[in-house]
């Protein structure tokens, strides 16, 4: 048996990256706004008045009604 010649073929790349930072200047501006927001609260006002109520606690030893 006669031995085979060799298959030449193109080469292969095999690439190792190292990555190197470079800085890129960004130049952004930030406005600071104070903002008066209003809020509804509510505020009550009274109106003072005045009543005259009698209480009759009822006669002494007397049983009040049952009510079903």
């Amino acid at each position: 048996m006669k031995p085979c010649p060799p298959i030449v073929r193109p080469p292969v790349y095999v690439y190792h990256d190292c990555y190197v930072c470079r800085e890129v200047p960004v130049v952004q501006p930030v406005i600071h706004v104070r903002r008066n927001v209003i809020v509804n609260v509510p505020r009550y006002y009274t109106q003072p008045s005045q009543q005259q109520i009698t209480i009759d606690p009822g006669c002494p030893g007397c049983h009040p009604p049952h009510h079903p």
